[in-house]
């Protein structure tokens, strides 16, 4: 034991005196932080930097144009849509749904009995979204839909139908008396946990109900119509219902807003009837209670699930003049044999529901200000980088009464009309979408490359992406990085294919001429996803929220905090 501590002390004694000798040497020597640099190939040098392309910028580096489509699918969704909305900030919408039914029960020979009595209807609800008012009460109508020819003629045997979508005379006529009306919505009421509401019929809604009761019609005392084998010819007796606000009762508005768009689960809505039969032998006696329920929606039958969502929006109802446009010139997608006649806007526009959305183009200002800030680093210490990669590109979207700098919003109380800055604007971020969608093509929902939304979905994670309100900074932030080395790519390919080459900065006295010959070489329309579209995320398409953001500078007016992108990069050689 004594000897093992002995070798102990020595041993430690050994090592102080290794440690003291290598501090020493250190102490004699000097850090050079740039050995070996000579040794890396010039292809292979970078250097990283920031940049900022903001409201600040003297180049116009987007435009932003309202985008508006026919082409969203419509039908066979899950869900029905219907309802009216009166917004000062996006005029007037509505939405009705028609659908074919099936009933749920088997209804065996003989069930109706003798001369059965019908006593009520109900509208069966599953109500999963609505809007902010649900206090105004809507009054809607329900037609029957009077034949399949909508389906069954169309040139192609495909069911899908998008939201240009408005049945004719010949399908549903709206300018005779609807079969039901009912009310949902009101002060004291729930919409939210509503599942059934009482319709008030008329007189062509009881006689629909005895030919449903096989009292009168084609089918009278014809029990076969509902056997299970029969369902396709039950389908084309009775094509289904269309329910839509009551062209009687429209909404009113006295404020802001009025109304609302309500969503119904398809599998779970439908018609439902109540009623009673009498004593064949003393007609004055009810025998039986009786009932039948018909579904909009039953996954277990091959015929009579075919749903179309039809939806309108009326534009020229905008109260707020910087808001007002001409749906048709200023928004409308052209034909393809038309001229694009949508002129660039400051309003940055998102709204479900198939409303108005945003098309976002990059123009050659974005591409002259990254080019100059090459030229820029290269002028530092003469170096001769080419090019540049993206370690992280963010995308701002500034709510309307939001600024680049947090801090100065006041919120102090108003004079009791306009109220706290700060408080109207929490007040804009909640009716707006919580997150935002790019997609390079709306109309297929496909997205850019950072916005994978079905991977996010089917596999529970979350993106870099992001697309959400960010409430600290009064204004939505979108990771695009990947996107935008993919179109900067595009750029460096187009500016090689036409041999262009970005001016000197520092030569003002050809400056202006050589910028002009270097737009005028490019193929800009060749760039691909040089145009992007900014809409509702891609599983909320149909959602009632909404919002008018400040989007870019025009040549005629210019919002207080435009569009603005944070990039870190890389400079390559």
């Amino acid at each position: 034991m004594k000897r093992f501590n002995n070798f102990c002390r020595l041993s430690v004694r050994n090592l102080c005196g290794v440690l003291a000798g290598a501090l020493a040497l250190g102490s004699c020597t000097s850090v050079d932080d740039t050995l070996g640099g000579n040794l890396i190939p010039d292809n292979q040098q970078m250097r990283a930097g920031f940049i900022t392309i903001d409201g600040l910028n003297p180049k116009k580096y987007v435009e932003t144009r309202l985008f508006q489509t026919d082409s969203i699918v419509s039908s066979n969704i899950s869900y029905g849509y219907f309802g009216m909305q009166v917004n000062d900030s996006i005029g007037e919408r509505k939405a009705g749904f028609l659908s074919q039914m099936v009933s749920y029960y088997a209804v065996p020979e003989d069930y109706f009995g003798y001369m059965p009595i019908f006593d009520s209807a109900q509208l069966l609800l599953s109500i999963t979204a609505f809007g902010a008012d649900t206090l105004t009460e809507q009054h809607f109508a329900v037609y029957e839909i009077l034949s399949n020819d909508y389906i069954t003629n169309r040139e192609s045997s495909d069911t899908t139908f998008y939201l240009g979508f408005q049945p004719d005379k010949q399908t549903v006529n709206t300018d005779e008396e609807p079969l039901f009306r009912f009310t949902l919505g009101g002060e004291g009421k729930y919409p939210s946990t509503t599942t059934a509401v009482t319709m008030t019929p008329t007189e062509s809604g009881k006689k629909y109900i005895r030919r449903l009761m096989l009292q009168e019609g084609t089918y009278k005392d014809k029990y076969s119509i509902y056997s299970a084998d029969s369902l396709e010819y039950f389908i084309e007796e009775f094509p289904g219902l269309y329910i839509t606000p009551d062209p009687a009762y429209p909404v009113t508005k006295e404020g802001t807003n009025a109304g609302t768009i309500y969503a119904t689960s398809l599998d779970a809505s439908g018609l439902s009837i109540f009623g009673r039969n009498r004593v064949e032998s003393d007609p004055s006696l009810i025998k039986d209670t009786i009932g039948m329920v018909l579904y909009f929606y039953d996954s277990y039958v091959e015929h009579g699930n075919v749903s179309v969502n039809s939806i309108e929006h009326d534009y020229s109802q905008i109260q707020v003049p910087e808001l007002k446009f001409d749906q048709k010139t200023d928004a409308q997608e052209p034909a393809s044999n038309e001229a694009d006649t949508r002129k660039p806007v400051t309003q940055f526009r998102v709204e479900g529901l198939g409303g108005a959305i945003t098309e976002m183009t990059f123009t050659p200002g974005f591409f002259a200000t990254l080019e100059e800030k090459i030229a820029e680093e290269n002028a530092k210490d003469g170096k001769d980088f080419q090019t540049l990669a993206f370690s992280q590109a963010r995308m701002s979207v500034y709510f309307t009464g939001s600024s680049y700098d947090w801090g100065s919003l006041d919120p102090n109380p108003g004079d009791g009309e306009t109220g706290s800055p700060l408080m109207s604007l929490i007040k804009e971020m909640d009716a707006a979408p919580s997150r935002l969608g790019l997609y390079t093509n709306y109309k297929s929902l496909t997205p850019i490359s950072d916005y994978a939304y079905t991977y996010e979905q089917n596999y529970s994670t979350t993106l870099a992406y992001g697309g959400y309100v960010n409430r600290s900074r009064g204004c939505y932030v979108i990771n695009i990085t990947g996107y935008l080395q993919q179109l900067w790519n595009n750029y460096i390919k187009a500016k090689t294919a036409a041999g262009a080459e970005y001016p000197d900065p520092a030569d003002t006295d050809s400056f202006d001429e050589r910028y002009d010959a270097w737009e005028k070489a490019i193929d800009w329309d060749g760039i691909s996803y040089r145009k992007v579209y900014i809409g509702p995320e891609a599983y909320s398409l149909y959602t009632n929220s909404f919002g008018v953001f400040q989007g870019a500078s025009t040549d005629d007016a210019a919002p207080e905090c435009p569009i603005r992108f944070d990039l870190a990069y890389n400079l390559i050689k």
